[in-house]
């Protein structure tokens, strides 16, 4: 009997230290990757569907997605994803990744030397049709840029005070020098500054329609082939290039940040002067660019920034709360000191001011 006991405590010493090892071992393996609670370990990829959507369906934590992400050379674009295509998670030396079946349920043109795929279906990476303005239209200028930039003079021979489609307009500032063809007409919209010193940090350039060079000189004559908006002396012509390729297909991933950011601006909740609420899928300025090392794709966790009270029981003392993380942003695309970033998800109501931060592990 003392036998079959002890035989029985060291199996079960024996099963416990099975399992507790396993699941050390799969901690280590896994890093800090955390797989969704209850994650498939296939998916058919749809109509409508984001890379950030489908990054939430195997992590719980989205921005990692590059870690286990598996691409296939052989495939031209390899990073791209398609509708139907149907992705696998597997584990490799106990490591999780996602592969993805060759071509899914897409039809793909193959020659002896040529693989063709239709890069205008693959799916975006944050959804287009919130992002698109910001993308090919607005810009963001430095400080002095609007300022130097070319101004309209006169409409119609200063027939009218106001252009629209169909407007032949005067603006000053091109030069004979120009090469440009086509030109975007601008009004000045909102200024974003520090908020730590109050510096300009750039102007939002509003896009009200596009132009075409007719006759050079100064002033120059331009016509307007579309508008979306009225067009007034002094508005800006900047010229574009209607060739430039958008790539909206970059990959989500963890942003690393050496300073804290701040949201400087909204600006899908409407152009009115003053708003400052800011909710999940809105467009936002940040103050983080190009000269902060920051890229498209970057994800940043975003702190509610905590109030300041009056302590209860000591006269005259305010106390700082601490911030609160309440949600998650995108960069999509960069300025020289700011950026375009989509609000991912939000648990509270964020305003401009709130603090970003690199994503915690």
């Amino acid at each position: 009997m003392k036998n079959t006991n002890k035989t029985f405590s060291l199996i079960t010493i024996l099963i416990f230290a099975i399992i507790f090892s396993s699941q050390s071992m799969a901690g280590q393996q896994t890093g800090s990757i955390k797989l969704k609670p209850g994650h498939p370990q296939q998916y058919t990829v749809v109509k409508g569907d984001t890379l950030w959507d489908i990054s939430g369906v195997f992590l719980d934590e989205p921005w990692y997605w590059p870690e286990i992400w598996q691409v296939n050379p052989q495939i031209d674009n390899p990073h791209l994803i398609y509708p139907g295509d149907v992705l696998n998670l597997i584990y490799v030396d106990g490591r999780p990744y996602i592969t993805r079946d060759k071509y899914g349920k897409r039809t793909v043109r193959l020659g002896p030397q040529i693989r063709y795929e239709e890069l205008n279906k693959a799916i975006p990476t944050i959804p287009l049709d919130i992002i698109a303005p910001y993308l090919t239209e607005n810009l963001i200028l430095n400080p002095n840029q609007y300022s130097a930039s070319p101004y309209i003079v006169s409409i119609n021979d200063d027939d009218h005070l106001a252009g629209s489609a169909d407007s032949t307009i005067y603006v000053m500032g091109i030069g004979r020098e120009n090469t440009h063809k086509d030109f975007g007409i601008y009004r000045r919209g909102q200024v974003f500054r520090s908020p730590v010193n109050n510096q300009v940090l750039g102007y939002e350039a509003i896009y009200l329609g596009g132009a075409i060079m007719e006759r050079p000189g100064n002033p120059a004559t331009l016509y307007v082939q579309s508008s979306k908006a009225e067009i007034l002396k002094g508005h800006r012509a900047i010229a574009i290039d209607n060739n430039q390729i958008v790539d909206a297909n970059f990959l989500p991933k963890k942003g690393t940040i050496n300073r804290p950011g701040n949201i400087v601006g909204v600006l899908t909740n409407g152009r009115q002067p003053g708003v400052s609420i800011v909710g999940a899928m809105d467009v936002v300025i940040i103050d983080l660019g190009i000269e902060d090392g920051v890229e498209k794709g970057d994800v940043l966790n975003i702190y509610k920034k905590g109030n300041t009270v009056k302590d209860p029981l000591v006269n005259n003392k305010l106390i700082k709360l601490p911030d609160e993380k309440s949600g998650n942003l995108m960069i999509f695309r960069t300025f020289n000191r700011l950026s375009y970033a989509l609000v991912m998800d939000a648990d509270r109501m964020l305003r401009v001011g709130d603090v970003l931060h690199s994503p915690t592990e």
